[in-house]
């Protein structure tokens, strides 16, 4: 597989995936390459026609006033790249940084940023090349571009700072060597566009919403087992019921909530008139969380396969823009955490509800005596999991901080957002985890699955072969973690972006 970047393509979430964490081969699209050539040459007409361009031939931010030469733009644009990384914390994942690395480039090889084809070849060959920068996480304030961790970026495409090579951290330099690059030098305006993205917010928020959506079709697998469990009615899970709602998450879930227990014999046995909200207004709970999903992940898609830097080139003019605003990215991420909290109280509660005797038809937390207090705490931990999810669902956005005097005054804070949802994403699959241990708990207390239906069944039976030989609670929550991905599978859950 090779994916295809710049103009008269589309970056889709599998891509970026494919891309950063199975490394699969990127290329520019010829229709790039022309279009890089057309902006580049209507830059240095404009240029050599005295025509007043930001960042080219002016000063940066506040001072934008200031007229500069852009040969001197050129012969500085190293010390303007060291002065923009300025970024600290622990190195962001190799994926993040690969997506980064990707997303810039199809960015800027749409051809409206006005560089040379040799800057995103060489993104490209870092890519194809696996030579990964070292970006310190924290910096980007989602606006004027991710500037701190795109700066770099940058630096090592030049040869400066570390990177990760043929398994070990070295220095850029080395690694060039190595791989047999040339030495990279920029010119007017390629400094500029090279950091004045938003190309590390998307690419952190799109592996995140990739992240999002296997864990809530794994909630809904494990969810289906746990309602066979509590022998719960299903006429609030029909697709009929949900019918009269023009909500299309709910309808989407009741369809796939309703093909996982069609052959099932344990719903509908508890004699309960009615079950508690956590398992009765599933359609309408984690329906809105997927239609929160799609929303999110329309908007993040968006982002990514479009212009992000500024000044921009269209046709033979020159426009300054707000086109490296996060704003869009962080509404979405913030969204979607908050969301996921609310999927996270109501995995909650189904853990409390689960070890309640009216509901798992044995006795309380499943104890076995005053000194063994069972599934008990469980729920402790998943409560506190659940507090977690609260904190992190106060939004990033809201939190804007001017900077560079009164010029830059509205800041998103879009990639603080994105990486908080990898933080949510890291919680719900605990939770995921502690429900899905706790089901399997009680379906062994009622004669594990015998009268379950054949999809949860297949639950049941994944989560037996990671539970299998554990010696505790702990263990075997730790170990349902990475049964996400095989849970997940049995859910065809569709995504509406």
């Amino acid at each position: 597989m090779v994916v295809k970047i710049g103009t008269g393509m589309y970056l889709s979430l599998t891509d970026i995936v494919e891309v950063s964490r199975n490394y699969e081969e990127v290329e520019i699209s010829n229709e790039a390459l022309s279009a890089m050539g057309r902006s580049r040459k209507v830059l240095e007409e404009l240029i050599h026609g005295n025509v007043r361009i930001y960042g080219v031939n002016t000063g940066l931010g506040d001072l934008y006033n200031v007229t500069v030469n852009p040969e001197d733009v050129a012969k500085y644009s190293l010390e303007m790249l060291i002065d923009h990384a300025t970024g600290v914390g622990d190195y962001a994942p190799d994926d993040w940084v690969r997506a980064t690395m990707l997303i810039r480039a199809h960015q800027l090889s749409l051809g409206y940023s006005g560089i040379r084809e040799v800057i995103v070849n060489r993104l490209v060959n870092f890519l194809n090349m696996r030579i990964t920068p070292l970006i310190p996480r924290y910096g980007s304030v989602g606006a004027s571009g991710d500037l701190a961790p795109l700066a770099h970026v940058a630096l090592a495409l030049l040869g400066r700072g570390f990177v990760k090579y043929q398994g070990r951290v070295m220095t850029s330099a080395e690694a060039l060597k190595l791989a047999g690059l040339d030495e990279l030098r920029l010119s007017y305006k390629e400094a500029l566009s090279l950091i004045n993205g938003t190309s590390y917010s998307a690419a952190i928020a799109s592996l995140g919403i990739w992240d999002s959506y296997r864990l809530l079709k794994a909630a809904v697998a494990v969810m289906a087992l746990m309602i066979e469990t509590a022998r719960a009615g299903s006429a609030p899970l029909s697709v009929e019921a949900n019918s009269v709602k023009l909500h299309r998450g709910e309808l989407e879930v009741a369809k796939v909530i309703s093909e996982l227990l069609v052959d099932s014999r344990n719903v509908n046995t508890s004699g309960r008139v009615q079950d508690p909200y956590s398992i009765r207004c599933m359609p309408q709970v984690l329906g809105s969380v997927l239609d929160a999903l799609s929303w999110a992940l329309r908007n993040v898609l968006n982002e990514v396969n479009s212009v992000s830097d500024n000044p921009i080139i269209i046709n033979n003019s020159v426009y300054s823009t707000c086109h490296f605003h996060g704003q869009y990215i962080a509404l979405s991420t913030d969204l979607l955490s908050t969301s996921l909290a609310v999927l996270g109280n109501l995995i909650e509660r189904q853990i409390a509800q689960l070890l309640r005797r009216e509901i798992n038809g044995v006795n309380n937390y499943l104890a076995n005596g005053p000194w063994r207090v069972g599934l008990m705490l469980t729920q402790y931990t998943a409560a506190a999991l659940s507090a977690r999810l609260r904190e992190l669902a106060m939004p990033s956005t809201v939190q804007n901080i001017p900077t560079s005097g009164f010029q830059e005054d509205i800041n998103s804070m879009s990639a603080n957002s994105a990486m908080k949802l990898h933080e949510v994403n890291s919680s719900i699959a605990q939770l995921i985890a502690i429900l899905a241990y706790d089901t399997y708990v009680v379906a062994n207390a009622n004669n594990a699955c015998r009268n379950c239906g054949k999809i949860t069944t297949r639950v049941y039976d994944i989560i037996s072969k990671y539970v299998s030989g554990a010696q505790s609670h702990n263990e075997a929550i730790t170990r349902l973690v990475n049964a996400i991905d095989e849970l997940s599978s049995l859910v065809d859950l569709r995504i509406n972006p």
